[in-house]
């Protein structure tokens, strides 16, 4: 029993009680834990997106990290300031920057680095520019877009119609 005890107390809390019901199993239960899961990181010069509050869908750059809840952002079209870690979500676009450089230097750094560019061709760039386009659409916009969704399903159930009818023949 004690050994068992020793047992629960190394691994994390959240398997314990998966531990604790299955008495029998060895560690490690998951061999594939060894890998690190996290590829992004809170450290300077990690590019974050605002996800929250009057800064919503900007993106900034973490200069210097505050304290365990809070880091200090910065981008070329704002003030630089606090923000919580809750109101970032993390890209996987870091610059090469020194702690808490000048604006200038900051701004360079994203520049040669090609940060816009890269948000713009990454797949979570294009959903969120495709969302903002659409959002922005007025009634008769919509209703374009509805008749060429229509028209292109009908072009792939037809081309579609081709395929099965030359395989089946």
């Amino acid at each position: 029993m004690h050994e068992r005890f020793q047992k629960l107390h190394a691994i994390p809390v959240r398997l314990s009680r998966f531990v604790f019901r299955n008495p029998n199993l060895s560690w490690p239960f998951f061999p594939n834990l060894s890998k690190m899961p996290f590829k992004r990181y809170v450290e300077i010069g990690r590019v974050a997106l605002v996800n929250y509050g009057k800064d919503h869908g900007k993106l900034v750059v973490i200069v210097d990290v505050v304290d365990q809840n809070r880091a200090l952002v910065d981008a070329p079209d704002m003030v630089r300031s606090q923000m919580n870690f809750k109101r970032l979500t993390l890209t996987d676009i870091k610059i090469d920057i020194n702690r808490v450089p000048k604006k200038k230097t900051l701004i360079d750094a994203m520049e040669k680095a090609d940060v816009k560019n890269k948000w713009e061709n990454s797949s979570w760039g294009r959903k969120l520019i495709v969302q903002k386009r659409r959002a922005s659409l007025d009634d008769f916009g919509r209703f374009k877009l509805m008749l060429a969704k229509i028209k292109k399903a009908g072009i792939v159930r037809q081309e579609l119609a081709k395929l099965k009818k030359e395989i089946s023949a």
